[in-house]
């Protein structure tokens, strides 16, 4: 349907408005993408790239911003390792807390990569992982 609005110029209007939801997540997903974009800066003088953004927001980027597996992968990291590429509990290091020695020597980043590809091919998605980890305190 189009309308003259208050300024007369056309305008295109849904009747239902039920376009416009899934139109705003996306949106918001492209945003957000285009933020983590611009957050990736190479370091003046130097080759190696600088992450500006947190370990949370670039695992809702790998996940394709999926929310709910987000809230979950929060939780699980956040009982095991609070984030912490540093943190250690035994022979089980880094954010996902695995047991590769490999693990101990990357960067948060490549960490979270790590977790959610381990997290994948044993799960197949955080919610089921941090599942299990409630029923059994390990994952």
């Amino acid at each position: 349907m189009h309308i003259i609005d208050t300024h007369g110029t056309l305008t295109a209007q849904s009747l239902s408005k039920a376009h416009r939801k899934p139109l705003r997540g996306v949106a918001c997903g492209v945003l957000v993408a285009i933020g983590i974009a611009l957050c990736i800066m190479p370091d003046a003088g130097g080759s190696k790239p600088v992450q500006y953004i947190d370990y949370k927001t670039y695992a809702l980027y790998l996940l394709d911003f999926n929310h709910k597996e987000h809230r979950c992968l929060l939780k699980l990291y956040g009982k095991e390792s609070a984030w912490n590429p540093l943190a250690k509990n035994g022979s089980h290091v880094g954010i996902p807390q695995g047991k590769s020695e490999w693990l101990a020597t990357q960067d948060g980043w490549s960490q979270v990569r790590w977790g959610l590809s381990y997290i994948g091919n044993r799960y197949g998605e955080p919610c089921i992982a941090l599942d299990h980890w409630s029923k059994y305190g390990w994952h």
